[in-house]
């Protein structure tokens, strides 16, 4: 996979600004802000490149303003030439694409959404490069192109001030193989990132260990069990990565955990990690320990959506339920749209578990997982054990 470390061009003339106004801002219309949109990445998997054309970003004050409605702003993408066609791909370790930017009215904006272009218009727009067969395939995105994409994010925009949005598009929880068809589905997951931000940084080794490597910043809420990726990115070639920009520390709460994983290693996972506004964190390199890699695969059904999905995590600081506890997202996994099969790829041995600025040992429950299966809005779990080889877990809703 080659992923480019070059700061993607800026757009001259990127923006018209639309009809302003619509309900439920606050502010004078006689003051303006700006706003400026960009995009970044997270790592994918299993393809070389994945394209989408950008046409436009929306923005309306009210959260419940209908597609036809008046008061919506918009910046218009290259309108010259039907978007913007983007690599999702490049956009790694910190590399962002602009979008444009534009004034708008001060006041609060409730709705952002992002507007693709359609493949019966314009052609090639959406498309991936599969890396196995390096066969490329178009992307169906049936709901993209109309209304845009709906980005769950409301934002300020302060009188003289810039309201700087990045959305987060990933690559790999976008898209669906349907079946045997040949047919890929584009399920968006963008995160719009506020506007407060810092930088991860760090480096691993074996070199060995570079090729496939990622880093995950994740958040664990121990009073649900769920675990969310907050960002992520593939290392670099010479084993250093950067994740940028990523929302300050939270305020309550254990705080974010960053795994750094290869396929054949044991996983790393630093706790407690801090990210500050406009200042840079670095992590300490910590060697990676080969491991024997386990497949988790099953089958999920009825598959009811193309929102099937398993994340196999792995409870790496096992303190009976308290809010000790540490769980990590070890791997992901659209399901199949026609036959909800799945397969993820994890270590067998134990994660290695470093308390942020302090000494690090082996981690709980090496070679177990639970399988979060979700199916629409159902979501179950179950346990797999990879110690005695792969392991198959069926769910069935």
């Amino acid at each position: 996979m080659n992923i480019a470390t070059r700061w993607l061009p800026a757009l001259a003339s990127a923006m018209t600004l639309a009809a302003c106004g619509g309900g439920g801002g606050s502010g004078s219309s006689a003051e303006s802000g700006t706003l400026k949109v960009r995009m970044t990445d997270s790592p994918s998997c299993g393809y070389d490149n994945v394209w989408v054309t950008v046409t436009k970003v929306r923005v309306h004050r009210s959260e419940t303003a209908g597609d036809s409605d008046t008061g919506w702003s918009e910046v218009l993408v290259d309108s010259a030439n039907s978007g913007r066609r983007i690599d999702l791909l490049e956009l790694q370790n910190g590399v962002l694409a602009d979008l444009g930017q534009t004034a708008l009215p001060a006041g609060h904006y409730s709705q952002v959404r992002l507007v693709l272009a359609d493949n019966k218009d314009v052609a090639n727009a959406n498309q991936l490069v599969l890396s196995a067969s390096k066969e490329r395939v178009l992307l169906d995105t049936p709901s993209a192109q109309q209304s845009g994409l709906k980005l769950k994010h409301g934002f300020e925009v302060e009188p003289n001030t810039e309201a700087d949005l990045v959305l987060d598009f990933d690559a790999c929880r976008s898209i669906v193989k349907a079946g045997n068809s040949g047919k890929f589905n584009l399920k968006p997951v963008i995160v719009v990132m506020p506007i407060l931000t810092g930088t991860i940084t760090g480096a691993i080794d074996p070199v060995a260990a570079r090729a496939g490597a990622t880093a995950s910043l994740q958040r664990f809420d121990a009073a649900t069990g769920v675990v969310s990726v907050v960002r992520a990115t593939m290392v670099r070639a010479d084993g250093t990565w950067a994740l940028s920009p990523v929302p300050v520390s939270p305020t309550s709460g254990t705080g974010y955990n960053l795994v750094i994983g290869s396929p054949g290693y044991s996983s790393v996972v630093y706790t407690g990690v801090p990210v500050a506004t406009a200042a840079s964190t670095a992590i300490p390199a910590v060697p990676l320990t080969t491991s024997a890699q386990r497949l988790i695969s099953g089958t999920i059904s009825p598959v009811t959506s193309d929102n099937a999905a398993v994340q196999a995590l792995q409870r790496v600081v096992d303190e009976a339920g308290t809010a000790s506890d540490v769980a990590i997202e070890a791997g992901f996994a659209n399901a199949d749209a026609t036959t909800g099969r799945y397969e993820v790829s994890v270590p067998q041995a134990a994660t290695w578990v470093v308390p942020f600025s302090g000494s690090g040992m082996a981690g709980d429950n090496a070679g177990i997982y639970t399988v979060s299966a979700r199916n629409g809005a159902q979501t179950k779990t179950a346990e797999a054990d990879v110690n005695g080889g792969n392991d198959i877990v069926d769910m069935s809703f």
